[in-house]
């Protein structure tokens, strides 16, 4: 019978997949081999594993192009387990379904930077508990980079100037979220101040960011409530070039003037 590598491989550990490649493509282990041979690679499907590497022979693939068909499986499997996201789901807890608290993932994403934090978020409620240990985390590394991205909202019957509502609202986030030193680089998207609600826009993304390599999108806003009570759902993704575009997507908002810097402190 032939199998295909997905089926026979897929039960065999990575490190002992790579040690049959290299037996294979040095010739000590062959189609025509005893099952006995195979054990140490692949245990009581030592069998399986032998009628496969036969039926890759019986197809005119040399040692060499078998050896490297294995560790292109190998790769395939790092590569998938890389770009597979975790699932972070808040709430309440059901027999048999594992749930992971939103609160937690964002605390030890705060804690694992060393160079730069991206966030984003729509609304923020008592920040400076959510924040603190971020705050100790970077007064203790002066060179990570702290940026955030807010929603400065426009409120019904609110006829303000713009100016006006920014700096109340720096002014809410210094007393409330982050009453520390450095002060982050703190973004918002002037649109959400329009009196014309045609063309109002909100900044509704729930994202965080790390060192470009690590990206948390989440449904979750930074309150207490949505980072440990609600219901929300997030994924995890240990991926370089998608935190990247994330960045470089806001970066790019940032330089462009679509979103402009809230005043820091005076």
């Amino acid at each position: 019978m032939k199998y295909a590598p997905d089926q026979v491989l897929s039960g065999i550990a990575s490190a002992h997949l790579a040690s049959f490649a290299s037996a294979v493509g040095a010739g000590w282990v062959h189609g025509e081999a005893p099952p006995s041979a195979l054990v140490p690679f692949a245990g009581d499907a030592a069998g399986a594993l032998l009628e496969w590497l036969h039926s890759m022979e019986g197809a005119g693939l040399s040692a060499q192009q078998i050896e490297r068909l294995i560790h292109a499986v190998i790769a395939g499997r790092e590569r998938d387990h890389l770009l597979t996201p975790d699932l972070v789901v808040s709430g309440p807890e059901l027999p048999g379904i594992p749930t992971a608290d939103t609160h937690a993932v964002v605390q030890s994403l705060f804690q694992e930077a060393e160079s730069e934090i991206v966030l984003a978020g729509y609304a923020f409620h008592n920040g400076r508990v959510l924040f603190e240990r971020l705050a100790e985390h970077a007064k203790a590394r002066p060179g990570l980079k702290l940026i955030f991205h807010v929603d400065v909202p426009r409120r019904p019957n609110d006829t303000s100037s713009a100016d006006a509502i920014v700096m109340r609202y720096a002014q809410d986030f210094r007393e409330r979220h982050w009453p520390w030193t450095p002060f982050p680089e703190v973004y918002y998207d002037p649109r959400a101040l329009e009196t014309d609600g045609k063309v109002r826009a909100s900044l509704h993304a729930k994202i965080v960011a790390v060192d470009r390599r690590k990206i948390f999108i989440t449904s979750a806003n930074f309150t207490e409530a949505a980072q440990q009570r609600n219901i929300e759902m997030g994924l995890l993704c240990a991926v370089p070039y998608l935190a990247e575009r994330v960045c470089s997507y806001f970066e790019g908002l940032r330089s462009s003037g679509q979103l402009l810097r809230l005043p820091g402190k005076r």
